[in-house]
């Protein structure tokens, strides 16, 4: 399950074009492996337990360093076991923000954040979600916190993407050019703005 879930984040493959229903799929499986994992770490507690028990009545040096032997083996087993729970809780933190952002999509795409998300790279996007917990009332602020991504910046980033603005910011560059002088600019930016509006209501 873990080297599926690498393969979301490969250099060829961006995490948000994952359709929904396969997001949904990993969160199953990995809730099932969570589950596992916490039921063969319970075990191993109840084993040592009963070890310890036993150890009680041990008539020997020799059947305390057997015992001590077998909990120490376990206690290794337990710990291996634990690691691998934190780093599947990870991955589904990851795959529960990137269900969160899917369910929003429509949202984060009318704001400057989805092009943000998706120019990041794979290995980008992880480490930015990995800690993370998004729910949809959260999603948008806390982003822009993670990405730390400032009012400013999406102000900057919103105008950027409106024609009108690019058209302004080319005339200011012709500006400070020496292109054209500021009458000039001023006639173009109102005379493109004149034949946009008689367009729309042709």
């Amino acid at each position: 399950m873990l080297n599926k879930l690498k393969t979301f984040f490969s250099k060829n493959k961006n995490p948000l074009d994952m359709p929904l229903d396969k997001l949904k799929e990993s969160k199953i499986k990995l809730d099932i492996q969570i589950r596992k994992l916490e039921d063969e770490i319970a075990n191993i507690d109840n084993q040592i337990t009963a070890l310890f028990e036993k150890a009680k009545m041990a008539k020997s040096k020799s059947e305390e360093l057997t015992i001590a032997t077998k909990i120490k083996t376990l206690s290794q087993k337990k710990k291996q076991l634990q690691n691998s729970h934190a780093l599947l809780n990870k991955q589904m933190r990851l795959v529960d923000n990137l269900l969160v952002i899917k369910e929003n999509e429509a949202i984060l795409k009318s704001t400057p954040l989805w092009n943000i998300l998706n120019k990041m790279s794979p290995e980008e996007l992880e480490r930015a979600l990995i800690d993370l917990r998004l729910n949809s009332e959260n999603v948008i602020n806390t982003l822009n916190v993670a990405l730390g991504i400032t009012d400013d910046a999406l102000s900057i980033a919103s105008e950027e993407h409106d024609e009108d603005i690019e058209e302004i910011l080319k005339t200011i560059h012709a500006v400070k050019e020496g292109e054209l002088d500021v009458e000039d600019a001023k006639e173009m930016v109102c005379e493109e703005k004149r034949d946009k509006d008689r367009l729309l209501f042709e």
